[in-house]
């Protein structure tokens, strides 16, 4: 692997990772992540996108005995 893809890969992985954090931090709240992480609420809507960073509805659902 060339050393330019590999350096490209680490960041991308790097910035997925990030953006997963502040997502589960935030309770998947979009625009309180986009602050959290300094960038604009658009350019995180993009990069959920661009990594398919999917949404774990683990946290949205009720147990039955609630």
């Amino acid at each position: 692997m060339a050393l330019k893809s590999l350096a490209r890969s680490a960041k991308d992985e790097a910035e997925a990772a990030a953006i997963t954090q502040a997502l589960d931090h935030t309770n998947w709240n979009r625009k309180q992540a986009a602050v959290l992480l300094k960038i604009s609420y658009k350019a995180l809507l993009y990069k959920i996108r661009q990594y398919r960073i999917a949404e774990s509805r683990n946290h949205h659902k009720l147990s039955a005995g609630a």
